[in-house]
């Protein structure tokens, strides 16, 4: 039997103690390209690869307190085959970039953000990659000229939108009927075979703040925070267990510390227990690789934020790699004299059995409004005290309830604590042939 979301993380949460999950998940969404595509000379710019996007959204309560958040976007970009006419996208991508995770203080008992964090991204690398491939929104969608009467689009007069709705208020039940299941054939979505190679990847910048997700929680004097290189060496430590438990031996780390020198850098590497661990990144490209060809575009990622303002002063065509990342420590978000990281891995996983997900475990939203709506119930609160915690869960459960007729998903922990044995140390006596010293007599 296939393994869901509540199967994986119990093993990550405190023995006997009931949490619950919320997760969202928005359609997947063909999308431009997250790597700008040099244009070749006399050839077109469509280079027919396919790049998918969607969103996941994880926050996990404890006694009916929002408790521990995480976002994770993740790509799938289909490769076209070289020398082939047809399109076969036989190979393809699966990344997984770590937008946000936060904690807010106000959990009544003690558990790992650290376990839970591994938990969530192992449960997403356990994804079958067929789930994102059978429905996907179109970047453009050509709809029947047939049809195009009856459809109300973002086109469509305000006259002409009333006389369509007014004629199917008309129509008979049968013929809904009908009309339902002609929609249902029509092709607004596109389905894409599942590649047979497929190299799993994931990319994090990681950079200390005092709140990421839950907004004044750094007013708890409960939450824990940690320093720039603390944070580095939290996520590494996650990322390694990670590599150690899901990749193929052949499979890389990498690390990079804008503005730190590579000896530096190894320091940090030396905890780690998976063997490909090397100072870089897994962008590609060299020192004289110009930056806009290989360093992707994220949401809400200063690597991002500074190629749009390469672009703005004109730049983006001359500066390359090596210029990109020395720029890149002399901005505003790295001179706080706290260190941040750009962290990856790429391989191939070792998930015997991919999971299903299934309605239980996931909320798929039907839009990016809807999903960005019920994630404004958590992130939209204010967390300087117990009461944001507890509205938002009230909110999120309320609204589940009346909207979709479902709630959380509960979980009962399973992880046994860990006992700390303390080290017997055995006293022997002092064998010295010194003679003692003694007070003379007066």
């Amino acid at each position: 039997m296939s393994k869901g979301l509540a199967d994986i993380l119990k093993d990550y949460l405190p023995k006997d103690k009931t949490f619950d999950i919320l997760h969202l998940q928005n359609s997947p969404v063909e999308v431009r390209p997250i790597v700008t595509v040099e244009a070749q000379d006399n050839t077109d710019n469509d280079l027919s690869d396919v790049t998918i996007k969607i969103l996941h959204f994880f926050s996990l309560a404890y006694n009916k307190k929002f408790v521990f958040g995480m976002e994770i976007h993740v790509y799938i970009i289909l490769k076209k085959a070289e020398n082939i006419s047809n399109i076969d996208y036989s190979t393809a991508d699966r990344l997984l970039f770590v937008s946000k995770a936060d904690t807010n203080g106000y959990c009544d008992v003690k558990f790992s953000a650290k376990q839970i964090t591994k938990g969530l991204i192992r449960y997403l690398f356990s994804i079958n990659p067929s789930h994102y491939l059978k429905k996907v929104i179109p970047l453009e969608r050509k709809y029947p000229k047939s049809n195009l009467h009856k459809l109300i689009t973002k086109e469509t007069k305000l006259d002409d939108a009333l006389h369509i709705l007014a004629e199917r208020c008309n129509e008979s039940s049968t013929t809904k009927e009908m009309r339902y299941q002609s929609t249902l054939s029509e092709p607004y979505y596109n389905s894409y075979k599942t590649p047979s190679d497929i190299t799993s990847k994931l990319c994090l910048f990681t950079r200390p703040a005092d709140q990421y997700l839950f907004a004044e929680s750094s007013k708890n004097p409960k939450k824990h925070t940690l320093s720039g290189a603390g944070l580095l060496k939290w996520w590494l430590s996650i990322i390694d267990e990670l590599l150690c438990e899901l990749f193929m031996e052949d499979s890389i780390g990498k690390l990079r510390i804008p503005g730190e020198e590579p000896l530096t850098i190894r320091r940090y590497l030396k905890t780690t227990k998976f063997k490909n661990w090397m100072v870089g990144d897994i962008f590609g490209g060299t020192a004289n690789s110009l930056a806009i060809f290989s360093i992707p575009l994220f949401s809400d990622d200063p690597k991002s934020r500074f190629l749009h303002e390469l672009v703005e002063e004109n730049r983006v065509l001359t500066t390359n790699l090596s210029t990109f990342w020395m720029e890149l420590q002399e901005r505003q978000e790295f001179k706080l004299s706290e260190t941040v990281s750009v962290i990856g891995i790429s391989g191939h996983t070792i998930i015997p059995n991919f999971l299903n997900v299934t309605n239980k475990d996931t909320m798929i939203t039907l839009s990016k409004k809807e999903y960005k709506y019920i994630k404004n119930y958590i992130t939209g609160e204010e967390y300087n005290s117990e009461e944001g915690a507890l509205e938002s869960y009230e909110n999120v459960t309320n609204y589940l309830a009346y909207k979709f007729n479902t709630e959380l998903l509960s979980v009962i922990g399973g992880m046994t604590p860990r006992v700390k044995t303390q080290r017997v140390v055995e006293t022997q006596p002092v064998v010295s042939i010194l003679q003692p010293r003694k007070k003379a007599k007066t």
